[in-house]
């Protein structure tokens, strides 16, 4: 099946991913669905959202990301756990409501290293006095001061491209 997927057809897409996941191959298949595009990316991703293993559902929320489906693709990476890759598709979103609904949550889980991390990553979609809000309420300016400190270099920045 695979010397005959080069055609990208739709049906043999399909029936090669199915294989993959029945034969637990989360590799191949993440092989396959980036080399052939050709099948229904949000089937496979809520067939594979309810998967056993994680490396599955981490492929969901991949293909959530891929089709835009920013809010799924990170509260998947939430609930499984998967931290950075939530980190990641909530900078790659563009979204400041994402990555700031991110923030809260990893304050509410009491991640501070992981709020850290996210601060850093997700920088340039976050308002400086919303991290400075949420930081204070939880007691841990500490951990947002290099942000906090780039700042006003940023609004000066931001400022030169308006002129």
């Amino acid at each position: 099946m695979r010397s005959v997927q080069n055609l990208n057809n739709k049906a043999i897409n399909e029936a090669l991913n199915g294989l993959l996941i029945e034969e637990e191959d989360f590799q191949g298949l993440r092989t396959s669905i980036d080399a052939f595009d050709n099948f229904d990316n949000i089937a496979l991703a809520q067939c594979l959202e309810k998967h056993e293993l994680i490396e599955f559902r981490r492929i969901a929320a991949y293909l959530y990301k891929g089709n835009n489906r920013w809010k799924q693709s990170v509260e998947l990476c939430k609930k499984d756990r998967l931290f950075k890759d939530a980190m990641e598709y909530a900078s790659e979103s563009k979204m400041a409501d994402i990555a700031e609904e991110l923030l809260a949550w990893f304050l509410e889980e009491k991640n501070y290293e992981c709020f850290a991390a996210c601060l850093f990553h997700c920088y340039y979609l976050l308002h400086p006095d919303v991290i400075l809000e949420l930081s204070w309420r939880h007691g841990i300016v500490r951990f947002c001061h290099a942000i906090l400190n780039s700042s006003p270099q940023r609004v000066c920045h931001k400022g030169g491209q308006i002129r």
